[in-house]
């Protein structure tokens, strides 16, 4: 079975960042491989890509476009990175062409891609943030429910984060504030203010790090409020790929050892999340923990990794949580119920859970009606 939305997946195992760009032919931006440094590499995707942008009447057929090509590209570099990439080619395009909250629906990529897409997404929410009144932040946010897809929705208000950031000079209690004022959606808000925290940690996207900036996971996430800690550690591990290999249960307890209760789980489901980029064999790594450490674990299933399976391919995946005894077994068909409803938008409901039996199937059913609560581990 073959992982589909290879940016989603590049995205997500973390650790290509490091690779050398690879050659690209057939298009402008092949000569960016050759670029002598890392940086002028950067510079050149993200000019060459924000071209291409330009160049077509529709900014939302043309990321699309972009983003398919991407992946078919074969060039590492540009597929992990292509998604930081878009936030910048985005925010300067919402700037160029004035776009406003009334006007980001037109411009809005219409796919569930969450590699160079979700970047532009985000990037156009950032451009406009200037525009959002922060007497009322909730009121600015409501234009996500103008999209047409639940991973849509979810995007959109990740770049809220990012925009709430910009908005807080970079200051993490004051954004987590603003997402907070949104409601039951500032969860997901909250990780797009962790993803922008380090953005400005590495200088991208035109961000400065503020004084004194935490970079250690460990201390950073023991200072956020509860309701933040899993998105904290969420995005620290992503951002920042711990060294060495993750695709063990005890390479997850080594990464997680003399924490406990929130802050544990918390750390378990980031180390899942950079673990193995197929769905099937993080589950394999989740069935060596048990108790809470295993439903940790689960929460971190890329099933985003694929994005365009059918409905064969996500009940494949999620009859594997049989592997689970008792509560974590339902936990996992619940789990797995609700992200797989969100990247089939709903879907699921009807066409797989009712082909499961038993708890199984009551518990995939329980998780697909809760999609549109809040997700805090997705991405």
């Amino acid at each position: 079975m073959a992982v589909a939305a290879l940016a989603a997946v590049l995205l997500l195992r973390g650790g290509e960042d490091d690779a050398a760009p690879a050659a690209r032919g057939g298009d402008g931006l092949a000569g960016c491989a050759a670029a002598p440094s890392e940086e002028e590499a950067r510079a050149c995707y993200v000019d060459g890509l924000a071209a291409e942008v330009e160049a077509a009447g529709d900014p939302a057929a043309a990321v699309a476009a972009i983003s398919a090509d991407v992946r078919a590209s074969g060039d590492g570099f540009l597929i992990s990175n292509c998604h930081g990439f878009m936030h910048t080619v985005g925010r300067e395009y919402a700037t160029a062409h004035g776009l406003t909250l009334a006007t980001l629906m037109d411009s809005l990529p219409q796919t569930n891609d969450a590699g160079c897409a979700a970047g532009f997404a985000h990037g156009l929410v950032t451009g406009v943030a200037p525009q959002i009144d922060l007497s009322d932040p909730r009121s600015a946010a409501a234009v996500c429910g103008d999209t047409e897809t639940r991973y849509q929705r979810y995007s959109c208000v990740h770049g809220f984060g990012h925009a709430f950031m910009r908005l807080s000079n970079e200051e993490l209690p004051a954004a987590l504030a603003l997402c907070g004022r949104l409601g039951d959606v500032g969860a997901d808000c909250a990780q797009g203010v962790y993803h922008d925290y380090w953005f400005a940690i590495a200088g991208l996207d035109s961000t400065d790090a503020p004084a004194d900036a935490e970079t250690d996971p460990r201390r950073l996430c023991a200072e956020q409020p509860d309701a933040f800690v899993r998105q904290c550690w969420y995005r620290a591990f992503i951002e920042n790929r711990p060294p060495g290999a993750v695709d063990q249960a005890a390479d997850l307890g080594a990464l997680c050892v003399a924490l406990e209760g929130l802050q544990r789980e918390s750390c378990i489901t980031a180390a899942s999340v950079v673990g193995p980029a197929d769905p099937r064999a993080q589950l394999a790594m989740c069935s060596g923990l048990r108790g809470s450490d295993a439903t940790a674990c689960i929460r971190g299933v890329k099933v985003q990794n694929y994005l365009e399976g059918d409905t064969a391919t996500y009940l494949e995946l999620i009859r594997r949580c049989d592997v689970f005894p008792g509560a974590t077994g339902r936990f996992c068909n619940r789990w797995l119920g609700k992200v797989i409803a969100v990247v089939t938008d709903g879907a699921f409901a009807e066409e797989g859970c009712p082909q499961l039996q038993g708890a199984a199937e009551d518990a995939c059913r329980a998780g697909a009606r809760s999609y549109e609560e809040p997700l805090v581990t997705f991405s």
